[in-house]
């Protein structure tokens, strides 16, 4: 354990130990039980771990803005009675009209 890990132990964001249903494109290809999952301490850059609250396998990452994202929702209206869906995030830029009016 280095130093930085021992001024975090035993604190949270609020994010730790609540459960999130994944829906992204891999989890509908290939699911795990029911495709609910625990979130976990992160480990290096990540924020959290996502294991299954079934069968306890690693099914992902959780990401600081997703994390920081469900922390704030949780500290305002209170922790969630039932799972957060966590989808896929795509960032899709609209192309600018090109086109002119000419008369």
């Amino acid at each position: 354990m280095n130093q930085i890990d021992m001024f975090n132990a035993g604190k949270t964001d609020g994010t730790t130990g609540l459960r999130v249903k994944l829906d992204r494109p891999v989890d509908r290809e290939k699911p795990c039980c029911r495709n609910i999952c625990i979130i976990e301490a992160g480990k290096g850059p990540h924020a959290h771990a996502l294991h299954c609250s079934d069968c306890g396998q690693h099914r992902g990452w959780l990401s600081k803005s997703t994390a920081a994202w469900i922390a704030t929702v949780a500290t305002r209206f209170g922790a969630p009675t039932t799972p957060i869906i966590v989808r896929a995030h795509t960032f899709e830029e609209e192309a600018p009209n090109t086109q002119t009016h000419s008369r």
